[in-house]
């Protein structure tokens, strides 16, 4: 099978406007998916198809590819919206004006995982860029996706700040054989149970859904949920988190999302107020991996 690079590119934002309006949201998405397919033309890409809101096409090689979805993620779209992307490189197999192959469902999938104006590139991608290229990724950790004996080194690059980026825990990722179906919480003496598209809040407010009574944690601290099968908790508070993992590493949280693997401890406030008075539990639970990369 020949070898090319794979780009999903998705637009983000277009249920919010077709609320407002189906002709002014239709018109506004049909703009961004013609300006889309002229990016990919001119970087010498090829349009295989658009579904909804999203565009897959495929490249000779991952700079070509890079250059395309950085464009996208430039571009000053109409109607408040906005494009994330996933490229991966690898072997790919055309048939009856589509594409097949372990590279298309990867690229799938980190276009899934990638947040509004970011792209994020499997290894295979990021190591034949070029060094101006590479300059503008950062290596952002190891997800295990199907049809990979190993884990995959992820790499993002983004129009938005880095706090805003996807983070991923290396570790933890490593050693995931599949999505999570569903999250345990604990506090205290209660606990929760979230699934695919559920979400909880947690800090002092009481309408909060966790409330952790303590001066140090902000009305509205941060919110775990499920998203594409992963786990993710968002701080959104003055001082920030501190998670704890199963493997002993610690890492701090502060205004930006990221996400969760296995179990851990996640406590709200800084380092010194690590302690049982902010300290929540969570685990994740599987779900097989071919059913939550569809």
């Amino acid at each position: 099978m020949p070898l090319a690079c794979v780009l999903f590119s998705d637009i983000t934002g277009s249920t919010g406007l077709y609320e407002q309006g189906n002709r002014l949201a239709l018109d506004h998405v049909s703009k961004v998916l013609a300006r889309m397919r002229e990016i990919v033309e001119a970087a010498g890409g090829e349009c295989v198809k658009s579904q909804g809101d999203d565009v897959l096409s495929f490249f000779r090689d991952p700079e070509a590819a890079f250059q395309a979805a950085w464009a996208m993620i430039e571009e000053d779209w109409p109607g408040g919206l906005s494009v994330h992307a996933g490229a991966y490189h690898g072997e790919i197999l055309s048939h009856e004006n589509d594409i097949y192959g372990s590279a298309v469902n990867t690229a799938a999938r980190l276009c899934s995982l990638a947040k509004p104006g970011e792209i994020l590139l499997g290894d295979e991608s990021y190591d034949r860029l070029g060094p101006d290229a590479r300059a503008r990724l950062q290596l952002i950790g190891e997800i295990r996706l199907r049809g990979k004996a190993g884990p995959t080194r992820v790499y993002s690059c983004a129009a938005m700040s880095l706090a805003e980026q996807t983070t991923v825990f290396p570790g933890a990722a490593a050693k995931r054989s599949g999505g999570t179906e569903y999250a345990d919480i604990r506090f205290a003496d209660q606990s929760w149970q979230i699934a695919e598209g559920e979400s909880l809040t947690v800090g002092r407010a009481q309408d909060c859904d966790i409330v952790v009574d303590q001066a140090w944690v902000s009305r509205k601290h941060a919110v775990l949920s499920v998203t594409r099968w992963q786990l993710e908790i968002k701080d959104h508070s003055s001082l920030g988190c501190v998670i704890e993992l199963a493997d002993g590493g610690e890492v701090l949280l502060h205004r930006r999302a990221t996400l969760l693997n296995g179990s851990g401890a996640i406590f709200l406030g800084p380092r010194s107020h690590v302690d049982g008075a902010s300290r929540l539990y969570f685990e994740t639970h599987e779900l097989a991996l071919e059913n939550a990369l569809g």
